[in-house]
């Protein structure tokens, strides 16, 4: 398959995490970058057409006090939620099953919220 090539900006921070794990790994950066990019917009194009959809938000370090507003506000699609404390790090696991827009619109509520490592993992496909 033919490549694209093209220019990214990144924290640098990120880029030295990223150099690190491609060298220990012996792989090259376009190669990480392209398998998380396609696993990334497989999971978020969950969200992005029209369908029932079921999975897992997972939330690093979050304000607690705003995630469980949030939450309060979407009960008719979170089947169950835990919080638990894991290496010192808040972490909230969040089982949700509803129509695609209805999951679209609290995974973009949760990503404006203070924290770290929000995703949406997707346990179908379709």
């Amino acid at each position: 398959m033919a490549k694209k090539r093209f220019g990214v900006s990144i924290e640098q921070r990120l880029y030295s995490k990223l150099d690190e794990v491609t060298k220990s790994l012996g792989v090259d950066r376009s190669a990480v970058v392209e398998e998380a990019l396609r696993n990334y917009l497989s999971d978020l194009n969950h969200l992005a057409k029209a369908h029932t959809c079921y999975g897992l938000v997972v939330v690093e370090d979050p304000d607690t006090v705003e995630m469980e507003r949030i939450l309060a506000g979407y009960k008719d699609i979170i089947v169950n939620y835990s919080h638990h404390h894991i290496a010192g790090k808040c972490i909230y696991t969040i089982m949700v099953l509803g129509n695609s827009e209805a999951l679209a619109t609290f995974y973009s509520r949760v990503s404006k919220t203070k924290g770290h490592g929000k995703r949406y993992i997707p346990l179908h496909s379709d």
